[in-house]
């Protein structure tokens, strides 16, 4: 086993996320570890083209450039822990990256240990204005990286292998801002939400918030929400008969003519047209 004295990774994000809506999230990767954590519920992943259905009390890994796609399907629900984490070094083992072949880890004997760990941090992770809250959320991690490494000899070991990177991707760190503005705004689409209010939640500035997102998505935090609204719009005017007013408020706006006007420019024709299509 690897000796972890020196085993201090930066935690970059650690927090739970509730899905009840069908819809399937972009195929991505990352320039860093992130892990995935079932606490309840299901859901699919598609994972470099494989897809797996992962259940309460399954874990995923996706060491950096695993690309991976959530899809929450109609009538189910998932709960999840999700943690991205950097600076890790392993003797043998390439810089931020953990030595499990799969990206679905099998726990083993630590499966009770590891999710009552992982139930802490979704805990914690509610409280970000508690005293110590980084530095204990950084503690917990750690011992859940332990237990996921005690778990190593369950599982098939990867061969080590270099990640590339060019000078024009984007940083660790700014890849894990829009991960993380991504999550809220896929949470809290439905709701009245500003730049401003993202970047508070953040703990970064709006305009620094708006940079980064455009440089590592091309397109701006509002730009991206209006898009997913109206992606999640066209779901709802297709599967049901609501009304286009209701149709507006599910999706975050409380004006329906605004919305239709929006939804006009964004497709080229209006909401009325949609519904009922298949």
């Amino acid at each position: 086993m690897f000796e972890l004295k020196t085993f201090a990774p930066d935690i970059l994000y650690a927090f739970t996320y509730h899905n009840a809506r069908p819809g399937t999230y972009p195929y991505h990767s990352h320039a860093f570890l992130e892990m995935s954590i079932m606490l309840s519920g299901t859901s699919d992943y598609t994972i470099e083209g494989v897809t797996t259905r992962i259940t309460a009390g399954q874990v995923l890994l996706f060491n950096p450039g695993v690309h991976h796609q959530e899809t929450q399907l109609p009538g189910t629900e998932s709960t999840q822990l999700h943690i991205g984490f950097r600076q890790i070094a392993l003797p043998g083992v390439k810089p931020d990256t953990l030595p499990f072949a799969d990206s679905v880890v099998a726990l083993g004997d630590q499966a009770d240990a590891f999710f009552a760990c992982a139930k802490r941090i979704a805990v914690e992770s509610t409280n970000n204005g508690a005293f110590g809250h980084q530095l204990l959320v950084q503690a917990t991690v750690v011992e859940l990286l332990c237990l996921l490494m005690r778990a190593l000899p369950d599982n098939r070991v990867a061969a080590d292998r270099a990640v590339t990177t060019t000078q024009a991707e984007p940083s660790v760190d700014q890849q894990a801002l829009v991960a993380s503005a991504t999550y809220y705004l896929e949470a809290h689409y439905q709701e009245a939400v500003t730049l401003t209010d993202l970047a508070a939640d953040l703990h970064v500035s709006a305009a620094h918030l708006s940079r980064t997102f455009k440089a590592v998505r091309g397109e701006s935090p509002m730009s991206y929400l209006t898009a997913l609204r109206m992606k999640k719009a066209t779901q709802i005017l297709k599967e049901t008969d609501l009304p286009i007013n209701q149709v507006a408020t599910s999706v975050g706006y409380q004006d329906p003519f605004y919305f239709s006007r929006l939804f006009k420019q964004h497709y080229g024709e209006p909401p009325s047209t949609v519904q009922g299509r298949s």
